[in-house]
C-alpha cells in the first residue's frame, strides 16, 4: 500500500511512526526539532490521516506498507521512532528486518498481549468505551467540530477530545472521518493483542540499538515487562517521562526530545 508521507531535514534517515487514532500532523513539531541532524519521514500508516483505507489492518501488513515506502524513497537502513501502535509496527520491522534499522525508539508500548493482563485491564476498557463512543457519534446531526466536542464533553477527557477533533475532516459542508473507524472497530483486538506468535518463532534476539520510553504516569509500559522486553531485546535501554502519560511526545515534549535525542546521537 502507498502510504502517504511528511518530510523534512537532511541527515540520516528517520522515520517516526504514529500510533492509534494518530497521524503524521500529530509529530510535525518533533520532526522539526529532529530535522538537523535526519531526514525525518513521518508517514500516515494505514487507514488514518491521508492514507489509504483497505479492509485489512494488521502488524504484519503496517509493517509491509512501512518497508515498501522505505524500498520507494531507497533507503536501506534508517533510525525509526515508534508510538503506541506505530511502536508494535516498529517491533514487528525490527523482528523481521533487523537489518534495516540502526536504531530504535519505542515509545510507551511494549509487545505484550494488553487484553491477558489484569493490570492493563484499564486500557483495554478505556479503548472499548472510547471506540464505542467514536462509533455512536452520529456526524450527520453536527455541523461543526466545535459542536462535537460538547457532545463528547461529558464521554472522554478533555486531551482525549482534542485529540480525536484532529481526525475529523471538512467535505461538502459535512464533517467525515479521516480514520477508517468501522475497519480499526473490528481490529482493535488485535491492535491491542501483543506478539507471541511472531517473538516466540525469533531463533535469536533483536539486536537493534532500542530505547524503550515509558510516560511515567502510564500503565501500558509498567516496570514489571521490562524481564519480558529484554528477552527479546538483550540490550534494551530504558527511560521514563517524568509528568507525562501515554502521550508523551505531546504532555512532556521537551523532556521526551532530550532523551530521544541522546539515544539517537550516541554511538552504539
Amino acid at each position: 500500500m502507498e502510504l502517504y508521507y511528511r518530510r523534512t531535514g537532511q541527515g540520516e534517515p528517520l522515520l517516526i511512526l504514529h500510533g492509534l487514532y494518530g497521524n503524521s500532523d500529530n509529530w510535525l513539531t518533533m520532526a522539526k526539532r529532529l530535522s538537523g541532524d535526519h531526514d525525518v519521514i513521518i508517514p500516515d500508516l494505514r487507514n488514518h490521516g491521508r492514507s489509504q483505507h483497505h479492509p485489512l489492518h494488521s502488524y504484519p501488513q503496517m509493517s509491509d506498507d512501512v518497508l515498501q515506502l522505505m524500498d520507494s524513497l531507497h533507503i536501506g537502513r534508517c533510525c525509526m521512532i515508534g508510538h503506541s501502535m506505530g511502536g508494535k509496527t516498529a517491533v514487528h520491522i525490527a523482528a523481521r528486518a533487523p537489518e534495516r534499522l540502526s536504531k530504535l525508539v519505542v515509545a510507551d508500548i511494549s509487545p505484550i498481549n494488553y487484553a491477558s493482563l489484569t493490570e492493563s485491564s484499564p486500557i483495554v476498557t478505556e479503548h472499548l468505551n472510547l471506540m464505542h463512543t467514536l462509533l455512536k457519534t452520529d456526524l450527520t446531526r453536527f455541523a461543526t467540530r466545535a459542536a462535537i466536542e460538547q457532545y463528547w464533553s461529558d464521554r472522554m477527557p478533555e486531551a482525549t477530545r482534542r485529540f480525536m477533533l484532529k481526525n475529523l475532516q471538512q467535505k461538502n459542508a459535512s464533517l467525515t472521518w479521516r480514520i477508517n473507524l468501522p475497519v480499526i472497530a473490528r481490529h482493535l483486538p488485535h491492535i491491542l493483542n501483543g506478539m507471541d506468535e511472531l517473538t516466540s518463532e525469533r531463533q535469536s534476539p533483536i539486536r537493534v540499538p532500542t530505547l524503550f520510553v515509558k510516560g511515567a504516569c502510564s500503565n501500558y509500559l509498567p516496570d514489571a515487562i521490562f524481564p519480558f522486553i529484554r528477552k527479546i531485546f538483550p540490550d534494551a535501554q530504558f527511560a521514563a517521562i517524568s509528568g507525562a502519560g501515554h502521550w508523551l511526545h505531546y504532555e512532556q515534549p521537551e523532556r521526551f526530545y532530550e532523551k530521544i535525542n541522546i539515544f539517537l546521537k550516541k554511538n552504539h
